[in-house]
């Protein structure tokens, strides 16, 4: 089993942060996303699990056997996504990884942001399969694969405002295809102060 490495993070922190405020926020999948999701989620009968951030920021409601592996995150995720890591859990029934990174306030408008993110998941050479979601006020919803140790490793992501925060969420799974994944992100609550 690969466990992920995931690049979100450094696609984030690449772009830069920007402050701005919002409202309690719920975020959900588009709704050709959501259909697939839904499709994904039906077809296994799993428990139904609500995972919160450390920083009780933001609560992911997912089904299957989620477990916390933030104790050894190390082998998880990259060093660098370690010290902005909210939430990190794993399901080996389906071989997904859950992670929250919360990474700061932002500087620019989040629209501008998305552009931007958007721009850049386009443009990179290092990964595959680029998806990307039409952008909200608070979020925007992406995917795409890359090599890791001769594996193709699929990812999920949601770029996400609340709290004057910039947040990636992201799924991923070298097994799991993109259905899974998405399921996995379906329903995101943030608490907005």
């Amino acid at each position: 089993m690969l466990k992920s490495r995931l690049w979100s993070f450094v696609i984030l922190a690449l772009l830069g942060l920007s402050a701005c405020t919002q409202k309690e926020t719920s975020v959900t999948m588009d709704a050709s996303d959501t259909q697939t999701a839904s499709g994904a989620a039906s077809a296994v009968a799993t428990s139904t699990q609500t995972l919160t951030s450390k920083d009780d920021q933001l609560s992911i409601v997912v089904d299957g056997d989620f477990t916390d592996v933030m104790g050894s995150a190390p082998e998880w995720v990259d060093q660098a996504q370690i010290n902005n890591l909210t939430l990190l859990q794993h399901d080996n029934g389906s071989n997904i990884t859950l992670a929250v990174n919360n990474l700061g306030a932002i500087k620019i408008k989040a629209d501008e942001y998305f552009k931007n993110l958007a721009d850049s998941l386009k443009n990179n050479k290092d990964i595959s399969n680029v998806k990307v979601g039409i952008a909200t006020e608070n979020r925007m919803n992406y995917r795409f694969s890359h090599q890791q140790n001769g594996t193709l490793l699929h990812e999920s992501c949601v770029a996400l405002v609340g709290s004057n925060n910039l947040y990636s969420v992201c799924a991923s799974s070298d097994s799991a295809g993109d259905d899974a994944l998405g399921a996995t992100l379906k329903t995101i609550n943030v608490q907005n102060s």
